[in-house]
């Protein structure tokens, strides 16, 4: 009966999908991608192709496997326990590393309507954020499911306002080929697409509450396709809107695109409205990852690819444990990024979420293509639609930094003695 009670329906699970892309990413990207000037659109184009046929072949797996989850799910399926724990593993550290990103976004955002405020206070208000929704998903995934769903119309307003103002004023010289400093045409687009990848990462959650949805096997594939191209075409045509309105040597300098695009368009200051919006935004995308996170941890521990302890649930059947040590791990980044003096820390652990996800979905992808190899289950489109999703992956891998690899190598290091004594509880069990 409480299982029943606790299930969600198709639109929550797609309202998941949609709200764990659609966060801060989408009201910075604008600016980021300016710096490659129109080449960024090129890029952008391609990261969104690249992120659908990687949403695609999600689907796939959920629909040819009738298992429905994470990158982790699969390569344990194919690759056995050990590859699956670390897999699980670098999943897991994943969510962590996106957490504090969005919520320093938020408060950058925050600041503009109450003011600066000192760093002990900002940490104060971080972990404020932390707690209520962790305390929100503790009280079970329903409640969060009811958040996802105001959350997502809430996030709609501001990007179907600014195309309809935009549209009469976009100036069509905005968009003229212009190769961007030293960097040819090839480098810029090929930036741009990894810059653009970030506002997709997340596309797969849904299958990770799977076992909280109704006839999963059939909602979650639906449900990953049509919200990352939902995400995908919101975002773009917002962010050809405000291309078309300000001029990228002036878009890529600013830090909030859409309240200066509604200045321009409306007049007069709109940079709390837009602030309060990009706040709600970031609260509801990290609602979706606390979510997530904690589900992945409750769903391995369950399978025995994490220690027991992260599934150990309430009444209400959360995973209260595996919430809690997200969200003190979540504290601890955020406290690493608020004092320290290290300038760069916000953006090396944006890159690191990236690249992290990025070799999770490449896993997923080649258990994909094992999956077919070894089932004898030929399809030619399938197969296509995976090599394309796989050559994007790899291409993203080859353009990234090194430094972005060593730091997923000090992730998997970091998981040792959790292996270990995983591995040992393992053996005993068996």
């Amino acid at each position: 009966m409480e299982t029943t009670k606790s299930q969600i329906g198709f639109w929550t699970l797609l309202a998941i999908v949609i709200n764990a892309q659609l966060g801060a990413s989408i009201f910075l990207l604008p600016s980021k991608l300016a710096a490659f000037q129109t080449y960024g659109l090129i890029g952008w184009i391609i990261g969104g192709i690249g992120a659908i046929l990687v949403a695609m072949v999600f689907a796939f797996l959920c629909i040819e496997t009738s298992k429905a989850g994470g990158p982790h799910i699969y390569a344990r399926m194919m690759f056995g326990d050990k590859i699956g724990f670390f897999v699980t593993w670098l999943y897991w550290c994943g969510a962590w590393v996106c957490n504090p990103i969005l919520i320093s976004t938020s408060i950058d955002y925050l600041e503009q309507i109450i003011g600066n405020i000192s760093v002990f206070e900002r940490f104060l208000l971080e972990i404020s954020i932390v707690a209520s929704l962790t305390l929100i998903n503790i009280k079970g995934i329903k409640w969060a499911g009811y958040l996802e769903n105001v959350m997502v119309m809430i996030k709609l307003l501001p990007l179907l306002l600014v195309p309809i103002l935009a549209f009469k004023n976009i100036n069509m010289d905005h968009f003229k080929l212009t190769t961007p400093g030293n960097m040819s045409a090839l480098d810029a687009i090929c930036k741009a697409s990894i810059v653009a990848f970030w506002g997709f990462v997340g596309l797969e959650e849904g299958g990770s509450t799977a076992d909280s949805v109704k006839n999963s096997h059939r909602a979650v594939p639906l449900a990953i396709i049509l919200g990352t191209s939902f995400v995908a075409i919101i975002s773009l045509i917002n962010t050809v809107s405000i291309f078309g309105i300000i001029p990228c040597n002036e878009l890529q300098n600013t830090g909030a695109p859409f309240a200066v695009v509604l200045g321009k368009l409306l007049g007069g200051n709109y940079d709390k409205i837009i602030g309060i919006l990009t706040f709600i935004m970031c609260y509801g995308s990290l609602n979706a990852w606390i979510l997530f996170s904690g589900k992945l941890s409750q769903t391995a521990a369950n399978e025995n690819m994490f220690p027991s302890i992260f599934g150990k649930s309430n009444k209400a059947g959360s995973p209260i444990i595996a919430l809690w040590i997200a969200a003190v791990g979540t504290i601890s980044i955020i406290a690493i990024l608020e004092f320290t003096q290290y300038k760069n820390a916000l953006s090396d652990f944006l890159d690191m979420s990236v690249i992290m996800y990025v070799v999770l979905y490449l896993m997923a992808i080649v258990s994909y293509l094992v999956w077919l190899y070894k089932s004898k289950k030929y399809s030619i489109l399938r197969v296509i639609i995976a090599i394309l999703a796989f050559t994007f992956c790899f291409l993203m891998l080859k353009w990234s930094n090194f430094s972005d690899f060593t730091a997923v190598g000090l992730v998997l290091f970091a998981s040792l003695p959790v292996f270990i004594y995983w591995n040992k509880n393992r053996r005993r069990s068996s």
